[in-house]
C-alpha cells in the first residue's frame, strides 16, 4: 500500500486529481463499476491534500484494481503508448472514402457517410474512444451471432443445429442456397439468422416479437456493461419489413423445405429477425460487448458472467468462419480474428483473451462490409500480433508489437541478453552487433563521405544499445572497412555510396531468415537513430528506412508506428 501511495505523492501528500490521473493513464474509466467506491470518495475529497492514512481508507475497498492499475499489471501495460498507436492507425484510415452507404432503406441511405469511430475495451476494462463512438446506429447483422448465442443458452446446441448449420457458405448473405439437408449454412447468413430467430421465438409462444426483442436488448445491455441505453428504432423496423421481399422468400423456403421449429409462426419469426436488426447501439457499447466475448462471456467492467464460456466459443467459431459475409475467408486469411459486420457500417471484432473493439463507418464495400472498418482491421494486424496464427511465427512476425507485454521491459531484457552473449563471443549475437554497425555506417556513407557528427551519433547509439562504448580508433577501423567496399576509394562519392548501400540491403535480405525479431529490431533501430539524428525525418530518410525494413522482413506498418512515435517525441520536446 505504501508503495502505491508514494507513486502519486509529492512531499508526502497527494490529491484526488493525481490519483485520478494515474488511474486514467492505465486505461481505466471513471465510470468503471469496479472502482465506483474509490471514484465517489475521490470526488468528495475536492482539492484537499491526501495523506497515507486517508489514501489507504479511500482505496482499501477496491485495492486490487487500484494496485493493478498503478503497477501497470492490466491486460495492456503500456496503455498510453498503445493508445497513441491506435490513434495513428485511426488517422491513416480516415482519408479512405471508398464504398457507399447501403441504400435499400432511407435511414441507411441518408446516414452521414463521413462518420468514423473506433472504440476499444480490453478484458481488464481499459477503454479507448476515437471519433464518432457515441453515435447511435442500427446494429443490423451484428445482431446475428448474439442471437445465435442467445439461442444456444435457451435451447442448447443439439436442438439448434438440427435447424441451422455451422458451415461457411461462400455465398452472398441473402442467397437462397441451403446445405444438402436443407438447413441454412450458418447463423450469420440471412437464412440461418432467420431460422435462429424462429428457434428463439418458438420457445416463447406467449410473447410477441417485440417482447422477445426486449429480452435480446437486455442481453446486449449486460454484454456492454450497461454503459448506455440499448435503443430500438421503429422507423428502421418498418422500413426493413417494407423491403424484406427476399427475406420473406427465404422464410417461406425454410418453411417449405426444412420446416420451422415447433411450427413457429412465420411472420413472428421474421418480425423478430428484423426487430433485432433494428436495435440501436453506439460503437463504444459494441466494443465493451466485444470485450465480453473476448473475456469468455464475463463483462470486463462489471464482472458479471453474461454468457457461458462454451457458448462464447461456439459463437466466436461461427464469427470466424462466416461473420464477414462472403468475404469471410479473405478476412480470416488477412486479419485472422472473429468479427461481424452490419450494413449500417459497424464492425465488431474480438481478440480472444485480450480485447474487443468496434468500428463505425457507413460506406460499404461490394460484400457489405465497412470499407474503413476492414482497412482498420488490416492495419491493426499488420502492426500487432493479433492474427490467430501469429503465435506460430517462431520469432519471425515481422517485428509486430505484442501489447500484452511491456515493450520497454521486453526491450531491456532482449538487449541485456544480447550484450551478455556478445561478451562471451556468441556467434549469433556477434552477427547482430556487426550488422547493426554495418547498417549505421552504410546509411551515412550512402550520401557520400561520413561526417563527424554522424560518427558521434554512431558511437552514441552503439553505446546505448550495447551497454558499453566503443573506442574511436575501433570505430574508425570499422568505417574504413566499410569504405573499402566502395571500389577501395577512401573518399567515396554519392553514387558509390548508394552502390554500397544496395549491397548492404542484399546482405540484410540474405541474413533475415537467420535473424529473429529481436535481432531485426536492433538493426532497424540503429539505422533509424542515425537516419533521424538531425531531429527530423525527410522523405529520403523514410525511403531508406523502408528499404531496410523490407530487406529485414519487417512490416512497413511497424516502421510507420516507430516514425509516428519519433514524431510524438519531437512534439513533446
Amino acid at each position: 500500500m505504501r508503495m502505491l501511495f508514494e507513486s502519486v505523492t509529492t512531499n508526502g501528500v497527494t490529491d484526488a486529481d493525481r490519483i485520478m490521473e494515474r488511474i486514467a493513464t492505465s486505461g481505466l474509466d471513471r465510470t468503471d463499476l469496479r472502482l465506483r467506491t474509490t471514484i465517489e470518495r475521490l470526488a468528495e475529497c475536492g482539492d484537499r491534500p491526501i495523506d497515507f492514512e486517508t489514501f489507504a481508507e479511500l482505496v482499501g475497498p477496491e485495492l486490487r484494481m487500484i494496485s493493478r492499475s498503478f503497477q501497470r499489471q492490466l491486460a495492456i501495460p503500456d496503455w498510453e503508448e498503445f493508445y497513441s498507436d491506435i490513434q495513428t492507425i485511426y488517422r491513416n484510415v480516415a482519408p479512405d472514402r471508398g464504398g457507399k452507404n447501403a441504400d435499400y432503406i432511407p435511414i441507411l441511405r441518408d446516414a452521414n457517410p463521413e462518420r468514423w469511430g473506433v472504440a476499444v475495451c480490453t478484458v481488464d476494462g481499459q477503454r479507448m474512444r476515437l471519433g464518432d463512438v457515441d453515435v447511435y446506429h442500427s446494429i443490423q447483422s451484428v445482431s446475428k451471432p448474439l442471437n445465435y448465442a442467445h439461442a444456444l443458452v435457451l435451447e442448447g446446441a443439439d436442438f439448434i443445429h438440427r435447424f441451422v448449420g455451422t458451415e461457411p457458405s461462400g455465398r452472398p448473405f441473402n442467397a437462397l442456397d441451403m446445405l444438402p439437408d436443407m438447413r441454412p449454412f450458418n447463423p450469420c447468413v440471412n437464412a440461418g439468422a432467420i431460422m435462429t430467430a424462429g428457434i428463439i421465438a418458438s420457445g416463447s409462444p406467449d410473447q410477441d416479437a417485440r417482447e422477445i426483442t426486449q429480452d435480446v436488448m437486455n442481453l446486449w445491455s449486460r454484454l456492454s456493461g450497461k454503459i448506455g441505453e440499448v435503443r430500438y428504432s421503429e422507423e428502421t423496423m418498418l422500413s426493413e419489413r417494407a423491403t424484406a421481399h427476399t427475406n420473406f422468400a427465404i422464410a417461406y423456403l425454410l418453411q417449405g423445405r426444412k420446416g420451422l421449429p415447433r411450427d413457429v409462426d412465420l411472420h413472428k419469426m421474421l418480425d423478430l429477425y428484423l426487430a433485432c436488426c433494428s436495435i440501436e447501439m453506439t460503437t463504444e457499447m459494441l466494443a465493451v460487448a466485444a470485450a465480453t466475448l473476448a473475456n469468455g462471456g464475463v463483462c470486463p467492467i462489471t464482472g458479471e458472467e453474461v454468457l457461458p464460456t462454451e457458448v462464447v466459443k461456439k459463437t466466436l467459431a461461427v464469427m470466424q468462419s462466416a461473420g464477414m459475409y462472403d468475404n469471410a475467408g479473405s478476412f480470416t486469411l488477412e486479419v485472422g480474428l472473429p468479427a461481424k459486420s452490419g450494413v449500417a457500417g459497424a464492425v465488431l471484432v474480438v481478440v480472444p483473451n485480450l480485447m474487443g473493439f468496434a468500428t463505425f463507418s457507413p460506406r460499404l464495400d461490394d460484400y457489405g462490409n465497412s470499407v474503413r472498418g476492414v482497412a482498420f482491421c488490416r492495419e491493426l494486424v499488420d502492426r500487432f500480433t493479433f492474427h490467430i496464427y501469429d503465435n506460430l511465427s517462431g520469432g519471425h512476425t515481422g517485428c509486430k508489437r505484442d501489447p500484452r507485454a511491456s515493450q520497454h521491459d521486453r526491450k531491456e531484457r532482449d538487449l541485456s541478453e544480447l550484450r551478455w552473449a556478445v561478451a562471451y563471443g556468441d556467434r549469433y549475437a556477434t552477427k547482430v552487433r556487426d550488422l547493426m554497425l554495418d547498417c549505421m555506417i552504410d546509411v551515412c556513407l550512402a550520401d557520400g563521405e561520413i561526417k563527424e557528427d554522424e560518427i558521434t551519433t554512431i558511437s552514441t547509439t552503439y553505446a546505448e544499445i550495447m551497454g558499453q562504448p566503443t573506442s574511436r580508433q575501433e570505430l574508425e577501423r570499422w568505417i574504413d572497412s566499410r569504405r573499402s567496399k566502395n571500389d577501395g576509394r577512401e573518399s567515396p562519392n554519392e553514387e558509390q555510396g548508394e552502390a554500397a548501400y544496395s549491397q548492404l540491403l542484399a546482405v540484410l535480405a540474405r541474413e533475415r531468415s537467420s535473424l529473429d525479431d529481436n535481432g531485426r529490431e536492433v538493426i532497424l533501430e540503429s539505422a533509424f537513430r542515425v537516419a533521424c539524428s538531425d531531429g527530423s525525418i525527410e522523405e529520403e530518410e523514410r525511403v531508406k528506412l523502408r528499404a531496410i525494413a523490407r530487406a529485414l522482413g519487417i512490416s512497413e506498418g511497424v516502421l510507420e508506428l516507430e516514425i509516428a512515435r519519433f514524431q510524438r517525441r519531437l512534439l513533446q520536446r
